[in-house]
């Protein structure tokens, strides 16, 4: 039995061809009606939804032509395979130009006209499936899924709408925490790209003396341990979109490079004399002042200038407070059904508790410490004692500052945020935009 259950509509007035179209159909294990007119197929289209329609071109009453353009303005995805005489070859090629997909040449055996179908129904299935995947990826990544109704979130929403179908090279700034990755990733599936690849790059993860070929490529031989040729990130998102993110931690030397291949689109892999054109859409992100790393000649100006075509500036949590309620909503409901807790609201005290706080992780904190709540909250509304210790009395909100390392920070806020965590380094280390390594020199100097 076939995968799809695709449904199929014979049409043909020779009943005896009509019967045996009928039965290859059913034998191949698809669901078939059948009709002798155009009048009759298209009342059946209308009363059941068909896949394909297989007509005759000479038909009573409206020909194969005419029900094929009624077909079509039906419904433009129903596909047509026209059956016509050798002396009609000519208005077979131009029913094709109205939208049919195939045609066959009577006389013809019944492995020919299964050949036919099949190719047909293969190529309806294909279109099917990518369908799909573009509703599933759009419906992952949609821009409804980043929440906020609050003025800066507003403009951010406007710019990916604008930006989505563009070429065009996009930085994304925002503090650690605050969704940048998640907006570069709505920009890519919410636009005519979904269906290519989506490549993300941690700039900040990879060593420098390795970013060339991590980036470009590099061809056997290059350097030692080069065993053979390798793809970089630009050429495995080609037609798509590259995100590099933590932009501001290229090195200087590499910033020209990266900034030549943006410009004309072409890189060379490391060892190789040979130029390669790609076509990559850039959008790069950073929780750094680049314009300041500019003024201090800690990065490079053109590249500032090539990169900062279209600026997006993700506003830190405390600057939303209006978005409070609606993402700790979102989150309950997202880790009660996860946890299978029968959580359904959050008590206003919470509320009022989180809108005092500062929120240093940003959206990151936010979730983390709903996802601990769900867990310790017995009751069906989330209240304050399933929170941690910072939220049990009433936490005044900080002044806003910047911290520009974890030496700034205190320890009092890296206790809170462990805390808010559970004792969960590793999500600990997420909210602070630091790697857990970090963290734990930290702590243990804490100690000492």
């Amino acid at each position: 039995m076939n995968a799809i259950p695709f449904k199929i509509l014979i049409v043909e007035d020779d009943i005896n061809l009509n019967r045996g179209l009928v039965h290859v159909i059913n034998k191949m294990g698809y669901q078939v009606y059948s009709a002798k007119t155009g009048e009759h197929a298209l009342k059946l289209i209308k009363k059941h939804p068909v896949d394909l329609v297989v007509s005759d071109f000479k038909l009573p009453g409206i020909d194969g032509k005419q029900l094929l353009k009624a077909v079509k303005r039906f419904d433009p995805g129903i596909m047509v395979i026209m059956i016509t005489a050798y002396g009609t070859v000519d208005t077979a090629v131009s029913a094709m130009k109205e939208g049919a997909e195939d045609y066959i040449l009577k006389p013809f055996d019944m492995e020919e006209f299964k050949i036919v179908v099949k190719k047909t129904l293969e190529k309806k299935a294909l279109l099917l499936d990518n369908t799909q995947l573009k509703r599933q990826l759009k419906h992952k990544y949609t821009v409804d899924r980043i929440i906020g109704n609050s003025h800066g979130m507003t403009e951010v929403f406007k710019t990916i709408h604008h930006v989505k179908d563009s070429r065009t090279t996009v930085l994304i700034q925002g503090e650690t925490g605050t969704g940048k990755e998640l907006v570069a990733r709505a920009i890519h599936f919410n636009g005519d790209r979904a269906a290519k690849p989506y490549v993300p790059v941690n700039c900040a993860a990879i060593n420098e003396n390795l970013m060339s070929s991590e980036l470009f490529g590099h061809v056997k031989g290059a350097f030692t341990g080069a065993v053979s040729d390798k793809k970089g990130v630009f050429e495995a998102a080609e037609g798509g979109t590259l995100f590099l993110d933590e932009i501001g931690d290229i090195g200087k030397g590499l910033q020209q490079t990266l900034l030549r291949a943006i410009e004309n689109g072409e890189i060379q892999p490391v060892g190789s004399f040979k130029r390669k054109k790609v076509q990559v859409r850039i959008i790069a992100a950073t929780n750094k002042n680049l314009e300041d790393m500019v003024e201090k000649g800690m990065f490079r100006q053109d590249l500032y200038y090539r990169l900062n075509v279209v600026t997006i500036s993700l506003p830190p949590l405390r600057e939303r407070m209006d978005d409070i309620a609606l993402l700790a909503c979102h989150f309950l409901k997202r880790y009660a059904a996860l946890n299978k807790k029968p959580i359904d609201r959050i008590s206003p005290d919470v509320l009022t508790l989180m809108e005092k706080y500062n929120w240093p992780g940003n959206v990151r904190e936010l979730e983390n410490i709903i996802e601990r709540a769900t867990l310790f909250e017995e009751s069906t509304v989330l209240s304050i004692e399933s929170l941690p210790s910072i939220f049990k009395h009433s936490v005044p909100r900080r002044p806003q500052r910047n911290i520009d390392s974890l030496h700034q920070m205190s320890k009092a806020h890296i206790e809170q945020v462990l805390e808010s965590t559970g004792g969960n380094k590793t999500k600990a280390s997420r909210i602070l935009g630091i790697n857990r390594s970090t963290l734990y020199r930290i702590l243990k100097r804490f100690k000492n």
